[in-house]
């Protein structure tokens, strides 16, 4: 019964793992791009999304780098700012 309720759980939580990768990978590179192309401020760059979906995530931004993370920390993804090319993911 416990093999069957953690194959369940695994099942379920498939699309969770692959919803919270697209966010964070989307957030990284748009937050980004707002940041260091556009040259506004985070607060500015954070009204660019739905205020719910953002509260999932932690966002960090510095040093021509933007980490989005959900899940505590169990998925992230950064975007480098590259002078010249924009903004791109690296994971």
């Amino acid at each position: 019964v416990l093999v069957l309720l953690v194959g369940i759980g695994v099942w379920s939580a498939r699309d969770t793992f692959a919803t919270a990768r697209i966010a964070t990978t989307y957030v990284a590179k748009q937050t980004c791009s707002c940041l260091f192309v556009a040259g506004r401020p985070l607060d500015s760059c954070s009204t660019d999304f739905d205020p719910e979906s953002l509260q999932a995530l932690d966002v960090i931004a510095g040093n021509g780098a933007v980490t989005a993370s959900a899940l505590g920390g169990l998925i992230s993804s950064r975007a480098e700012f590259e002078n010249g090319f924009g903004c791109h993911t690296v994971n």
